[in-house]
């Protein structure tokens, strides 16, 4: 009894920090939100054996989520419809103590689960704004709702194709992302027949981080991109470079990738390589040039100086 009046103050405590969110965000901790959230997500599990407590938070959940409007805020909608998804889906094992998810399931466009984390909770995390541009509370929900697919939807495909990658929309590919990051690791990179060392020989993550800023600061994080000085840069250019055209020839699928996408990017490689090449030559061709100048410049003084001298 005294845990299931624990789990009811941290209950009371997570619609406090929802109300604060929405209502005087300057005093909003996301933290002790964070916190909160999973203090009362850590007993679902438990709460499989424990049936009347479940049924008991089942029905105070609900009381507490028809107190506002479940679209007040994008933080209570992911908030509510999460939490009560994975409380179903782990505390619910006899239909008992499913009254919270059946309502905020009730108020959902598309009834299957999946299908509305995917286009309708995650699109909350990409939209101008969101979540007050908090990054933490933004990360925080890409991995609840990646978790959740990663557990009760369909598994990940490890040789996810690029093709298939690029077929889908701006927020799916970092459910995408995210989901493999959970699921097989976070040293893709490392892996070159792995999607995210594809897409990185392709410049897919840079044109990604070019749509907004959400979108720059995941991938930057990821170190899916890297940001340093301008010669970081410019080693970096060559160094990758040489590996993409390297890469471009491991596969014959690679390649025809590569061709098809980058035909533009490899036109602008072979003009910078030329560029320097030329650089090289002309360079030290003028610069001999300007010696040789200086030294007939020094030699008709001398002979200047001394016809003067001699008269």
């Amino acid at each position: 009894m005294e845990e299931i009046v624990a789990v009811k103050s941290y209950v009371e405590d997570l619609f406090r920090y929802l109300d604060t969110f929405e209502n005087n965000y300057a005093e909003f901790k996301t933290e002790a939100f964070l916190q909160t959230y999973n203090g009362i997500g850590a007993v679902f599990s438990a709460l499989r054996k424990q049936r009347d407590n479940a049924v008991d938070l089942d029905q105070y959940l609900l009381d507490k989520i028809k107190q506002a409007p479940l679209t007040s805020s994008d933080l209570r909608q992911l908030t509510i419809q999460v939490l009560v998804t994975f409380f179903e889906s782990e505390a619910d094992i006899d239909g008992q103590s499913n009254k919270a998810y059946s309502y905020c399931r009730g108020l959902r466009p598309v009834k299957r689960d999946v299908t509305f984390f995917e286009g309708n909770l995650a699109p909350l995390l990409f939209h101008e704004g969101a979540l007050n541009l908090n990054f933490l509370l933004n990360k925080f929900f890409l991995r609840e709702i990646g978790r959740y697919l990663n557990t009760f939807g369909k598994p990940v495909q490890e040789h996810f194709s690029p093709e298939a990658f690029n077929s889908l929309n701006e927020t799916l590919k970092f459910v995408e992302l995210e989901r493999r990051r959970q699921a097989l690791g976070e040293d893709r990179l490392q892996d070159r027949s792995s999607l995210e060392f594809q897409l990185r020989g392709v410049d897919a993550f840079t044109k990604l981080a070019q749509k907004n800023s959400l979108a720059d600061k995941y991938l930057t994080e990821w170190a899916y991109i890297s940001k340093g000085s301008f010669w970081n840069s410019v080693k970096a250019f060559f160094s990758e470079l040489g590996s993409k055209f390297r890469g471009a020839f491991s596969s014959s699928r690679y390649f025809r990738l590569v061709m098809t996408q980058r035909n533009p990017a490899y036109l602008f490689y072979g003009l910078i390589i030329v560029v320097f090449i030329a650089a090289a030559i002309y360079v030290p061709m003028k610069w001999q040039s300007y010696e040789q100048q200086k030294l007939e410049q020094l030699r008709e003084r001398s002979e200047q100086i001394q016809r003067g001298g001699g008269r």
